[in-house]
Order: structure tokens, then C-alpha cells, then sequence
């Protein structure tokens, strides 16, 4: 069994070694080694004031939707009690749900809309810091171990400044 695992530990090494070896090979084909760059997410999502008024908006239209549905709920069972005869009752069900699935159909357009719009931002962010700071390649700090070049400040001073011309 040791025998075994010392082999497969030695198969991996050499993978891995291949793998650096042909990533070396790769960046000297390209002129040099790349720069990577890294962004820490959270921090950007905490101090990216349009993520936050976004998630307070969608919270807001949340609730409005729940209150819709509570109060058609309400009618309905109060025409229920009333002893509605059953088509009434049905043309009301279907007149009911069908506000209901308007409103949602618009607060999920409202939200995607928001998600394509924040993504965008934050990509092209990234993407202005990482060409400012020359780096080739950004991953998210959670993938790095070592090395890289935090361009995550950078990246908050952009959407902060973004925020201030879309007011």
C-alpha cells in the first residue's frame, strides 16, 4: 500500500513538473512571464456603494411583491368565505394570479437587468486596473496561495469613481 501511494505521489510530481515546465515554455513563447493580478471580491462587494443600494432595491421590491401576494390572498379567501359561486371564483383566481406573475415577470427583469449591469462595471474595473497595473492574467484572492499583485484598491477607487458619474 505504501508502495503504491509513493507511486502515485511520484506520478503527480511528474505531472506536476511537466505541467510548469510547459507553463515556463508557454510565458518565455510570449516574451516573459505574465503578470497576475489578484481582486479580493468580498472586499470589493462591501465597498461597492451600487452592489449595495442594488441589494436594498431588490429587498424593497421583494417586499412589495410579497405584500401583493398577501393581500390577493386575503381577496380570495374572502370571496371563498363569501360563498363566491366557483366560476366567479376561478375568473378571480386566474385575475389575481395573473398580477402576480406581471409583478414578478418585472422584478425579474428589474433585478437581472441590475446583476448584467453591476457585473459589467465590475468587470470593466478589473479589467482598467489590471491594464494599469500591466498584469496579464486577475484571479480572485481566494484561488492564490502566494505572489500576485493586489490591484483590489485600485479596483474600489474605480467603482467608487463610477458610482459618482452615474449620479
Amino acid at each position: 500500500m505504501l508502495k503504491q501511494t509513493a507511486l502515485s505521489f511520484s506520478l503527480i510530481l511528474v505531472g506536476v513538473l511537466t505541467c510548469n515546465a510547459s507553463f515556463a515554455q508557454a510565458a518565455k513563447a510570449q516574451g516573459g512571464p505574465q503578470k497576475i493580478g489578484f481582486v479580493d471580491k468580498k472586499r470589493v462587494y462591501e465597498k461597492y456603494p451600487r452592489l449595495q443600494k442594488a441589494a436594498t432595491d431588490i429587498k424593497d421590491d421583494e417586499e412589495k411583491l410579497h405584500k401583493l401576494i398577501e393581500k390577493n390572498n386575503k381577496e380570495f379567501q374572502t370571496a371563498q368565505k363569501a360563498k363566491k359561486p366557483q366560476p366567479e371564483l376561478a375568473t378571480m383566481h386566474k385575475k389575481l394570479q395573473a398580477q402576480i406573475d406581471e409583478e414578478f415577470k418585472k422584478f425579474q427583469d428589474k433585478a437581472m437587468g441590475m446583476e448584467k449591469d453591476l457585473e459589467k462595471e465590475l468587470d470593466d474595473a478589473i479589467k482598467a486596473e489590471a491594464k494599469t497595473k500591466n498584469c496579464d492574467t486577475v484571479l480572485d484572492k481566494s484561488v492564490v496561495m502566494f505572489g500576485g499583485t493586489d490591484i483590489t484598491d485600485g479596483v474600489v477607487q474605480r467603482l467608487g469613481s463610477s458610482t459618482a458619474v452615474t449620479k
